[in-house]
């Protein structure tokens, strides 16, 4: 019974210690908007995998190696001259659907170390669209106790920014 006892205290102050051992959880995003304009028309405006330099602010250049194709390799351009690169997961124009995700981080542009995201085009009752933006990451700073601009909530902030500025600008498009 005394050994019972003995490994019940010692469970109980080990245990809630491992919770601490870990690093940052992954984070996930979801922002969608409405759109006036069925959904054939709002795919065509996002299918290409490059397309993000018409339609998200802030991009400059995209040069993909394969197209659509799922492994597909893109390198975006940012006003600021730094870039990101990113590899097409996913393509389903069946379905207005793409997932890809980031290669490596680039901290001078997103305080996040991992993303990765799908991009999904919905038929709506009015005969318009939803356009779905929802991704996941982890926050650039592995530890404990990150800076404050490398924290779970910058990255959250950040990467919201984003998708909303480019689902304002694909509703734009779509609706002109």
């Amino acid at each position: 019974m005394l050994k019972v006892i003995k490994f019940s205290l010692l469970c109980a102050f080990l245990i809630p210690g491992l919770a601490f051992a870990h690093g940052p959880a992954r984070q996930k995003i979801v922002e969608e908007i409405a759109v006036n304009a069925p959904p054939d028309k709002v795919w065509g405006i996002i299918s290409d995998f490059c397309s993000v330099k018409d339609w998200l602010p802030g991009i400059t250049a995209c040069e993909s190696d394969n197209g659509t194709q799922p492994d597909s390799i893109r390198i975006v351009t940012l006003e600021s001259g730094e870039q990101l690169t990113e590899k097409l997961v996913k393509h389903e124009p069946d379905r207005y659907s793409m997932q890809y995700m980031m290669m490596e981080p680039n901290g001078k542009v997103f305080p996040i170390n991992t993303h990765g995201a799908t991009i999904t085009v919905k038929a709506s009752d009015n005969g318009g669209s939803v356009v779905e933006w929802k991704g996941a990451f982890y926050r650039l700073f592995p530890g404990t106790n990150p800076p404050p601009d490398q924290t779970d909530e910058a990255g959250k902030e950040a990467l919201t920014k984003l998708y909303k500025a480019g689902l304002e600008s694909i509703k734009k498009m779509a609706e002109q």
